[in-house]
């Protein structure tokens, strides 16, 4: 069983046409994505509509913003040992 994660909210998209443009360019609508699936071990997929970062200089601002495009949806890391394998540093304070 799946179900959709998003608090209040409904997936939207909204969209209009520009003059002069003859195209329909997103103006508005969710940002996240999430699909969870309960079970013995839960899994889940989700989506962002840019990137990972706020910082336009980060390689992550606009990290998902192509599988945005095409609706392809990338795996959430919930266990700990799953985030560790993919993790790119780790901070340990006081070292």
């Amino acid at each position: 069983m799946a179900l959709l994660l998003q608090p209040g909210a409904l997936p939207a998209y909204v969209s209009k046409y520009f003059t002069g443009t003859g195209k329909r360019y997103g103006v508005s609508g969710n940002s996240f994505v999430c699909v969870v699936e309960f079970g013995k071990k839960i899994k889940a997929k989700s989506l962002l509509a840019g990137g990972e970062s706020g910082d336009v200089n980060s390689s992550h601002f606009t990290d998902q913003l192509e599988m945005y495009t095409k609706g392809k949806f990338k795996d959430v890391l919930f266990y700990k040992e799953d985030l560790l394998q993919h993790a790119e540093r780790q901070y340990h304070p006081g070292e």
